[in-house]
């Protein structure tokens, strides 16, 4: 986008309207509207990260198709690989952020990708991610969905923008009409989100090595073995050992496997528990499995 794009009618109206619309209901709907616009992105998702909560849905304009396998698994625990989640897990800095500049490089090999991606028709993704105070942070997904016009798209013109879009949603928020919702809604899934997120780092724990369960969730995560390697300052021959291990241990063979594993050991969490998933998906599949925990 040209500077003198940026300062088009078309420009002017769309912020002017983002603008009025700050302290008001249709904030959200006039942020997505001038973001696609600007991008050629063709649908955006609004999401409040919350420390030690489940991630709050504010805001979609999915058609009826893609609402469930867009957010149906996402909140149901697929989140937690998410590299934008993990991003903000990991205390990342305010802007603008494609998943093909912060995804591990195999990332789009794994079978979170080529499952849930598939079935979500997302080609091409960036977020706005934006710390609107201590207790929320926006992330604004803007996606171009199967059917979309990929000559036109421009992320890049997000960063320019980034200071005007960045203003508007934190004056937004500052307003306690419209940040009252927001603790609403995190209360609500404050728990579940608590419970999801030590199933995660709990994963496999009862089984495997302290080791063996930091490669684990690297490898859920995308990261091949030579980046695990140079992550955990260990050789890469080191690092297939324990994945043979570890293969051996949970009676897997792939990645495939090991993430189809972690979906159904994560879907089985009460509310409330901190035990490892794999202890009692295990004990709902085999009460008297053979499978021994880790010494």
């Amino acid at each position: 986008m040209t500077e003198g794009m940026m300062m088009s009618s078309c420009w002017s109206d769309m912020l002017a309207r983002l603008i009025t619309a700050i302290g008001k209901d249709d904030f959200c709907e006039c942020l997505a509207e001038c973001c696609q616009n600007l991008t050629g992105y063709n649908s955006a998702v609004m999401i409040i990260f919350t420390p030690h909560r489940k991630p709050s849905l504010i805001y979609n304009n999915l058609n009826q198709d893609d609402m469930e396998p867009t957010l149906g698994p996402y909140f149901a625990g697929a989140y937690l690989l998410d590299p934008f989640y993990v991003l903000y897990k990991s205390n990342a800095t305010d802007g603008i952020y494609r998943l093909t500049d912060i995804a591990p490089e195999e990332f789009f090999d794994t079978k979170y990708y080529r499952n849930y991606f598939h079935d979500t028709r997302i080609i091409d993704e960036t977020a706005i991610m934006l710390k609107i105070n201590e207790g929320f942070h926006l992330n604004v997904s803007l996606c171009l969905r199967e059917g979309g016009d990929v000559s036109r798209l421009n992320a890049d013109a997000l960063k320019l923008v980034y200071p005007f879009l960045s203003a508007a949603c934190l004056q937004h928020w500052s307003r306690e009409e419209q940040i009252a919702p927001l603790r609403a809604t995190g209360s609500s899934a404050g728990e579940f989100g608590t419970t999801l997120d030590a199933a995660f780092s709990s994963f496999g724990t009862s089984f495997l090595t302290p080791r063996e369960c930091e490669i684990v969730h690297l490898i859920l995560k995308g990261y091949s073995t030579k980046s695990i390697a140079k992550l955990l300052n260990i050789s890469d021959g080191t690092v297939k050992v324990h994945r043979k291990r570890f293969h051996v241990k949970l009676e897997v063979s792939s990645q495939a496997e090991l993430f189809s594993l972690f979906l159904e050991a994560i879907s089985m969490v009460p509310l409330g528990s901190n035990k490892d998933p794999l202890e009692l998906y295990y004990l709902s599949q085999q009460p008297n499995n053979h499978i021994e925990s880790a010494v």
